[in-house]
């Protein structure tokens, strides 16, 4: 499943893509051209108008609240049945796929300590960048724990 989201859920878009999910930021305002052209994209939006304009040509969209990024996420996933498994094999700053790569051809970016405890690395073509699972990997897992926690009473 591919997302397009708008510009101002910058922070949903990073964790969908830390899922595994294809997504793409629309800086600019959706208009009925982008959605036009993007049928086969789900649109996450949280503007009303372009909701009502979306739904008039039949693409496939949902309209989520503002400034909660906790609600927004269960949203989605709710929405659209998605896997709430960090799978981060997609680059977090622009989406393309990761490839594994030896340590070895990296020595020289990878600082000493974490070159002699870490085995397992990733790369981004498009970006250059360079990933491991380092200690920042177990604060990220906790923070997306909290994310998906409901304060539900149990019906007992």
């Amino acid at each position: 499943m591919n997302f397009i989201l708008e510009g101002s859920l910058k922070g949903l878009n990073k964790w969908l893509r830390f899922l595994g999910y294809r997504t793409e930021i629309c800086e600019k305002k959706i208009t009925k051209e982008t959605l036009l052209q993007n049928k086969d994209k789900v649109f996450l939006i949280t503007s009303l108008e372009t909701a009502e304009i979306a739904k008039k040509i039949g693409v496939k969209f949902l309209l989520l609240p503002k400034e909660n990024l906790k609600t927004q996420l269960f949203m989605v996933i709710t929405k659209f049945n998605l896997t709430p498994k960090l799978k981060l094999d997609l680059c977090s700053l622009c989406g393309e796929k990761l490839i594994p790569v030896q340590k070895e051809n990296f020595k020289d970016e990878i600082p000493p300590r974490v070159y002699q405890s870490i085995n397992k690395y990733n790369y981004c073509l498009k970006c250059k960048k360079l990933y491991w699972e380092g200690d920042h990997i177990k604060r990220l897992k906790e923070k997306f724990r909290k994310l998906l926690s409901l304060n539900v009473q149990s019906k007992d």
